[in-house]
């Protein structure tokens, strides 16, 4: 009896896990950039910032950054969401995911693109992300680098426009410098 018991919830295990794994239905940008947000804010590399909103630039060479806030954006880029869940079509290769919105779905994230390097880590991401409604529009395009699954630079560029003011545009360059 105890050895069936012990079988029963060693399947029961099993099934729990698989139905966890059979959830992403895209690649998991999220898990990535969790992992990257975890070991940056360990770590806390020295890192080159160019900031440009509209004509104002600064330029920082710092290493406190609070990783979170930081690749927040491609944290809402990810796909695998359960909403998400059949609204993307799929295009995959073992060096490349491009997942593009389908017609007719009404969601921000309009594409995710993954180039994978000869490990199968992701080594390039790219999204872009767009919102409307009728007091705001935003456009935002993401683009990750990793080397060796290790973030080397990013970048985030867009614009938003609140339906009283004006388009004002945006700029983000961080590079990551390893030692």
């Amino acid at each position: 009896m105890r050895k069936l018991l012990f079988i029963s919830l060693l399947l029961v295990g099993c099934a729990e896990s698989e139905t966890q794994n059979s959830t992403k239905a895209y690649f998991d940008l999220a898990g990535l950039v969790n992992q990257q947000i975890t070991e940056l804010n360990k770590n806390q590399p020295l890192t080159d910032k160019n900031l440009v909103i509209e004509e104002k630039k600064e330029v920082l060479n710092t290493n406190k950054i609070d990783w979170q806030k930081e690749l927040e954006l491609f944290l809402q880029a990810d796909l695998n969401k359960q909403s998400y869940q059949l609204s993307y079509n799929k295009e995959e290769t073992p060096q490349m995911a491009v997942y593009t919105l389908k017609e007719g779905e009404n969601l921000p994230v309009k594409s995710l693109k993954i180039i994978f390097d000869e490990d199968k880590s992701a080594k390039h991401i790219e999204a872009l992300i767009q919102t409307e409604n009728y007091l705001y529009q935003s456009e935002k395009h993401l683009l990750m680098t990793l080397d060796k699954n290790q973030l080397t630079n990013y970048q985030i560029e867009g614009w938003q426009e609140l339906f009283i003011g004006k388009k004002k545009g945006f700029k983000v360059d961080g590079i990551v410098v390893r030692k």
